[in-house]
């Protein structure tokens, strides 16, 4: 009897956590340009670039005119190791950026997403880009 009281308690937990996992919410406006605006973020050591996974450490500096600048670890093939552009945060959360070179130069749109120790970015079609641990977030702008 308590194996079986065990086994459901434990289906129990698993189905909370999942729940639970499955309840993030996107930032809105306000907490994305606290948690980021004039802020210098390094991700951690995966990152979606022309749509493709790589493992490169991303790092990036938002100024509060919509300018973005930002920095691959390491060159990444084809493609410059430093990049600037513009970026968006939308009323409802939603961001875009534009590189002047990454991505093609399109627009990237997505949301951001926190956890307890970081924040991590998915794209409108549901593609994850990277995730920043909160603890590497630094006030003013480290690229240089």
């Amino acid at each position: 009897m308590k194996k079986i009281q065990s086994g459901i308690f434990a289906i129990i937990i698993g189905i909370n956590s999942l729940a639970y996992g499955a309840s993030l919410n996107s930032l809105d406006k306000e907490k994305i340009e606290n948690a980021l605006v004039n802020k210098t973020l390094v991700s951690i050591g995966t990152d979606n670039l022309n749509g493709k996974t790589i493992e490169n450490t991303f790092s990036m500096y938002l100024d509060n005119k919509g300018n973005i600048l930002g920095k691959m670890g390491h060159k990444p093939v084809d493609e410059p190791q430093n990049d600037k552009g513009v970026y968006i945060i939308n009323d409802d959360g939603s961001f875009s950026i534009t590189w002047e070179h990454w991505d093609g130069a399109k627009q990237i749109s997505g949301h951001l997403y926190e956890t307890e120790n970081a924040y991590i970015s998915i794209d409108d079609q549901n593609v994850f880009h990277t995730a920043f641990m909160k603890e590497s977030i630094k006030t003013g702008n480290h690229l240089n």
